[in-house]
């Protein structure tokens, strides 16, 4: 895998708008209209630019994977990130609606470890062109060999049961659950030590 630099920024966004089309926690938080496909690409586009802020996008060598990791005590939010989020929102959100996933990415971000040192693993997906294929291994290879270079376990967490299910297999174990008031989303949250062998 290689980082990324800004000239791949396209080919993330794709990759990202096609991995978490149908992802629970995304649509929780963008609205189901005519213009959703187009708030999914600013999004995704957010995620892109907070990432190589943070030196944490990498693609496979056929640019067919995109995973987001960085070190997440290391996180300091500047201007750059504060003015991303504020077009996000007037791009993304009524004012209504932002203050409903504000308030949601709180508890969020509330339910995850705290008082440890980690590598959080933001986004991780492949084209649909490449499902199936070695490149999902080939990145989490990758993602655990960095892990286990920094002496860092690795955190996350995911909308879909299924992937907490496929992420156990790998050594993650779950730390926490979150639902929504309204129990129409549920939030898994795994770790795994950085000395994890397979």
């Amino acid at each position: 895998m290689r980082k990324a630099d800004l000239s791949d920024k396209d080919k993330v966004v794709k990759i990202i708008c096609e991995s978490f089309d149908t992802n629970p926690h995304v649509n929780y938080i963008l609205k189901n209209d005519a213009k959703r496909a187009q708030r999914l690409a600013y999004l995704s586009e957010y995620a892109f630019y907070y990432g190589m802020r943070r030196n944490g996008v990498f693609l496979t060598e056929d640019g067919q994977g995109v995973s987001i990791i960085f070190a997440y005590h290391k996180v300091k939010m500047g201007l750059k990130d504060y003015w991303g989020q504020w077009k996000l929102i007037l791009k993304c959100f009524t004012l209504f609606r932002a203050l409903k996933v504000y308030r949601v990415e709180k508890q969020i971000k509330n339910h995850r470890a705290s008082n440890v040192e980690f590598l959080y693993l933001w986004f991780f997906g492949v084209t649909n062109e490449t499902l199936g294929t070695s490149n999902g291994r080939d990145m989490m290879k990758f993602i655990f060999d960095m892990s286990q270079q920094q002496k860092l376990p690795m955190y996350l967490e995911t909308s879909l049961k299924r992937n907490s299910i496929i992420y156990k297999r790998y050594g993650f174990e779950e730390y926490n659950v979150y639902q929504t008031e309204d129990q129409l989303l549920t939030m898994h949250y795994l770790k795994r030590p950085y000395d994890h062998q397979l």
